[in-house]
């Protein structure tokens, strides 16, 4: 009787070490997809507003505000996935990943 008592003991302490580990792997993964994912999108608003300045001292003013608005929704997505990268155990960003109201805040706090 006390062999198997051991034996299950060191089964369930093994089940549950494995348990953890498989969930600590996927967070861990789900922070890395996650971050590589905002710093993509930040290399892309930061390229957008260089850009913009190039369209701004070109006079091409269409093709400027084109571009902030492409930048600004970038930078939205980035803020959203470093979100996640750093808290693993929220939701990853949702469809649609960026809303009109955002937009308008993240205009509102760059002008600012």
């Amino acid at each position: 009787m006390k062999t198997i008592r051991r034996y299950a003991m060191r089964c369930t302490i093994l089940g549950i070490l494995t348990i953890a580990g498989v969930f600590g792997i996927s967070l861990w993964n789900k922070a890395d997809f996650c971050r590589g994912w905002a710093t993509h999108y930040e290399q892309c608003a930061l390229d957008l507003r260089n850009e913009q300045l190039l369209a701004i001292a070109e006079k091409r003013l269409n093709d400027a505000n084109a571009f902030e608005n492409s930048a600004l929704t970038m930078s939205v997505i980035a803020k959203k996935y470093n979100r996640v990268a750093n808290n693993p155990l929220l939701a990853y960003p949702s469809k649609p990943l960026v809303t009109d109201a955002e937009l308008n805040a993240e205009r509102i706090a760059t002008d600012n």
